[in-house]
């Protein structure tokens, strides 16, 4: 235990990681600052969607009057010509309450501006809006008009739910290693180079429980990090954001069909699998610290190895590969929104078994080390 407080100490109290928290956190406020000036954007955003499909309909409109001046009496064409004048005329009141803040009316008529462009794609006319895009939108709107939940950008929102969304993204999408390997980057290695690791040796302690107070103390600094990322993000949103709900519905694929998910159950499922992934990019470094015993070498071959397996998720896409693959949770965004062919959790057992296995052979290594 004293071995563990010492090892902690060491990191928690130097300069290092209190620059690294301090670097967080001002990071973290200056991503909420920008979605704060990007609130006009999204108004300005939303209105040039709205004109894009205007002009398109517009295009169609002179195509079907056109191809009427040649045949009069083309019924087809009469009834494509019916269809987009109507979704030209929608467009043109949407975009008329652009600036409003009548959110369900916008959703209600986005709705059927998407049934009336479904319908008229249908019968063969041209629209730049693909089905699966009409589809989602349509499924994403019908579900926040059910449970009476105004819409958010997906990236400049200033609502603290979604703004925390947006900061746990980041965090498990290689943010949590980054800052780990960070914090940790000497915490072996560097003792071997600066032959630090000597006076450990010839203490009467069993030569394991260097690697074991080294591994708890790491996994407390990464809680720590995660704690002071999302209570910074949260205070920040609290204070100088709006309210929104942790029910804001998110847009997952299982089993080829659309499903919903809630914000607090994706950040609570990112952070679990990408905390599951921690414990063995922990085991990872120190065993390769034993072996190299230089700090480069350490974190090179390290960063080699994760980037291995993050290519190896990408290319191996068969569903129960996720089952063998201890890099799988290295995605876990993507392990949670697509789960056609796996679930969101499959990789946590072989992930938990690697870690294991290195520890195994992190605590053999250093057993068999010699003063140096």
């Amino acid at each position: 235990m004293k071995l563990l407080l010492f090892e902690f100490k060491k990191i928690f109290f130097s300069k290092r990681f209190l620059y690294i928290m301090l670097l967080l956190i001002i990071g973290i406020a200056l991503l909420f600052a920008r979605n704060v000036t990007f609130q006009s954007y999204i108004e300005k955003e939303e209105k040039e969607q709205i004109a894009n499909q205007t002009k398109a309909s517009q295009a169609n409109s002179r195509v079907h009057r056109i191809a009427l001046e040649n045949s009069p009496e083309d019924e087809e064409q009469l009834k494509l010509q019916k269809m987009n004048s109507e979704i030209r005329d929608q467009l043109y009141e949407l975009n008329g309450i652009a600036s409003s803040d009548d959110w369900q009316r916008k959703l209600t008529l986005q709705n059927e501006i998407f049934a009336n462009t479904l319908v008229y794609k249908n019968e063969g006319g041209d629209f730049p809006l693909s089905e699966k895009e009409i589809h989602t939108s349509t499924t994403l709107n019908e579900k926040l008009l059910k449970e009476g939940i105004a819409p958010e950008h997906d990236i400049y929102s200033v609502a603290m739910p979604n703004f925390m969304k947006q900061i746990v993204d980041l965090y498990i999408h290689f943010g949590a290693f980054v800052l780990l390997i960070l914090v940790i980057g000497e915490s072996m290695s560097g003792e071997y180079e600066n032959h630090s690791i000597n006076q450990l040796f010839t203490q009467p302690l069993k030569k394991t429980w260097i690697v074991t107070s080294k591994f708890w103390s790491s996994v407390l600094l990464y809680v720590i990090m995660t704690g002071t990322v999302l209570l910074s993000a949260g205070l920040i949103g609290l204070l100088f954001g709006e309210k929104g709900t942790f029910n804001y519905p998110m847009l997952i694929e299982k089993n080829n069909a659309i499903e919903f998910i809630t914000i607090s159950s994706y950040m609570t499922k990112g952070i679990l699998l990408v905390s599951v992934a921690i414990l063995m990019v922990i085991t990872l470094y120190f065993l390769y610290s034993l072996l190299f015993k230089q700090t480069l070498a350490t974190l090179a071959v390290v960063l080699l190895t994760l980037a291995g397996g993050y290519f190896l998720s990408n290319f191996v896409t068969w569903g129960p590969f996720s089952w063998f693959n201890p890099f799988a949770n290295l995605l876990p965004g993507d392990m949670i929104l697509q789960q056609n062919d796996q679930m969101w959790y499959q990789a946590i057992p072989i992930t938990l078994a690697t870690s294991i296995v290195l520890y195994i052979l992190a605590a053999w290594k250093i057993n068999t080390s010699k003063i140096v």
